[in-house]
């Protein structure tokens, strides 16, 4: 508190004495930037309560000073939100807050679109506005600044005013269709993005990541799992329209108008897949239309698709191997990969599936569902592994250690990772039995049986 005092009286001798008592004017911009100086130094120190008559000043006579002017007043708006219990004092709060936004774009301009889109999602945090505001908001960001459109709660509110609009009969079913497919697009790019830098930073040792690095792979491990769940609240929001009983009337009918369009025919074949729409024969002429005009790795797994469903698997392995072979993205190939593994591993040919699971993680190193996944396989060979009791159920502590390295590569799936980690660790030998077998510390092999290698035994 006495360093804040210091600053303050620092900065109030910057600047000529004004009065600053109720109904005081402004004599000059200095005496807004005397304002300016002691309010922020208020923020910083997050005393909201104290910086808030220097910001009101500020807000009414010097408007056009500084960004920081709004920036500060959303931080300090926030801060009477989380306090106020009063629910319409707090509706109240929230719409002053999404004008703060717009006043800023009215003395800075952003063309950049960034501005907008944190309008947008305090538009959707405080229940400010309408779903046709709301589109407006988004749908010009979306078109115009794509590579801005980032956040999560973005796409769920873009794709959630979408569907409103449908069910008022202002566009038809198509639309939603096509927005779910572009956002979907754009959603698929981010995450790419956003993983490529997590697994960068994951390279590095921590001890040698710069403090902003740190920083940065820490927000990187929160925003990957909010934008994974992004694809689940799109989806929940499309609800009986995504549904097969939707769908498949949907493409049969449009079929014939799109058949040479290769577009449409990857999104239709996409979204029936991803619902389990493929026993119905419109998948089956979707795919094929598309595998005959463009054979591709995208039309090859979808047949690869429709095999598996119909349990046709070495059909299915088949179009997956020709899948990987065209496919020139890293991480589309690591999850083919992965696809080839779940099957193998369906069939119980563990070496196979463990073979492809490591492939899976060749290209994507994030991929932490392909640990899980080996982790599995070790744990399903607890009997085929070691001569004693003691010996097989060691295989779990293998299984443990795939798991924890899952959670510790993959923010997205951390908390099953765990979970699953703890399981295993559960159904290994107890510390007593490691005590009364004098086996702490001491190394067990398994160059026996398939999963080979070795695990050491817990010391605690």
């Amino acid at each position: 508190m006495k360093k804040l005092m210091l600053i303050l009286l620092i900065a109030l001798s910057w600047y000529p004495v004004h009065a600053q008592e109720e109904g005081a004017t402004v004599d000059s911009m200095a005496q807004c930037r005397k304002w300016l100086s002691i309010e922020h130094e208020f923020v910083k120190a997050k005393n909201y309560k104290e910086a808030l008559p220097y910001w009101e000043k500020l807000h009414q006579f010097c408007p056009s000073l500084s960004k920081a002017i709004y920036l500060d007043g959303v931080k300090i708006y926030k801060d009477l939100y989380k306090k106020e219990k009063d629910v319409a004092k707090k509706k109240e709060i929230g719409r002053k807050i999404v004008d703060l936004y717009d006043e800023r774009l009215q003395y800075f301009p952003d063309p950049s679109g960034k501005t907008a889109q944190y309008k947008a999602v305090a538009m959707i945090n405080y229940k400010v506005g309408t779903s046709d505001e709301l589109y407006a908001t988004l749908d010009t960001i979306f078109t115009k600044h794509p590579e801005n459109f980032t956040h999560p709660k973005a796409y769920w509110g873009y794709f959630n005013a979408t569907v409103e609009k449908y069910k008022k009969g202002k566009i038809p079913l198509e639309e939603v269709f096509n927005k779910y497919d572009d956002l979907t697009d754009l959603l698929n790019e981010t995450v790419e993005r956003l993983t490529k830098e997590y697994e960068a930073l994951s390279a590095k040792d921590e001890n040698q990541l710069t403090a902003k690095e740190a920083k940065k792979k820490h927000i990187l491990s929160i925003n990957l799992p909010a934008m994974n769940k992004v694809y689940k609240s799109m989806d929940a929001t499309l609800g009986e329209l995504g549904d097969c009983k939707t769908l498949v009337p949907f493409y049969n009918k449009n079929f014939s108008a799109h058949k040479s369009d290769t577009k449409w025919l990857k999104r239709a074949a996409s979204r029936l897949a991803g619902k389990d729409c493929t026993n119905d024969p419109i998948f089956t002429k979707i795919v094929e239309a598309l595998h005959k005009i463009e054979p591709s790795a995208t039309s090859a797994k979808f047949l690869a698709i429709k095999y598996k469903k119909a349990k046709n698997y070495s059909k299915a392995i088949q179009y997956y191997k020709n899948a990987i072979n065209l496919e020139r993205n890293p991480y589309e190939k690591a999850k083919l990969y992965y696809s080839l593994a779940s099957i193998y591993a369906k069939l119980g040919n563990k070496p196979k599936a463990r073979e492809n699971a490591l492939k899976a993680l060749k290209y994507k190193s994030s991929m932490g569902a392909a640990y899980l996944l080996i982790a599995n396989l070790y744990a399903k060979s607890a009997n085929e592994c070691g001569n004693t009791r003691f010996e097989k159920l060691a295989i779990y502590w293998k299984a443990e250690e795939l798991a924890k390295k899952a959670a510790q590569v993959d923010p997205t799936i951390r908390k099953s990772a765990l979970k699953a980690a703890q399981a295993y660790r559960d159904r290994a030998p107890s510390k007593q039995e490691v005590f009364l077998q004098n086996m702490a510390g001491k190394t067990i092999k398994f160059d026996k049986c398939w999963v080979g290698g070795s695990v050491r035994v817990p010391s605690n």
